[in-house]
């Protein structure tokens, strides 16, 4: 099963890219926490947006759901949140 988070979170303080870079390297350490993979998808040129994608694998969905819940938690105490996306999706790899 895979698990995909993307989050659109509003940063109304930040006044320079610079200092978005240390607001996204906060939210890369919340993916560190539950071994997730994390990256910048968009508003890359955007001060105060940003939006971010957290990837999971597990064999369960009820592990997958719980585990972006809590990441979701986590952003939400520190940012305000403009928009969410979620899914879980069944994945199959063929091994030889």
């Amino acid at each position: 099963m895979l698990g995909i988070l993307v989050v659109e979170v509003h940063l109304p303080f930040v006044r320079s890219l610079k200092e978005k870079r240390k607001y996204i390297h906060r939210l890369r350490a919340i993916s560190r926490e539950f071994n997730a993979a994390f990256s910048e998808i968009d508003h890359h040129d955007k001060w105060q947006l940003a939006t971010v994608v957290y990837v999971l694998v597990a064999n369960g969905s009820q592990y997958l759901d719980s585990a972006l819940e809590r990441i979701l938690d986590r952003i939400d105490e520190r940012y305000e949140i403009l928009g969410i996306r979620k899914s879980i999706e069944p994945i199959s790899i063929d091994i030889l």
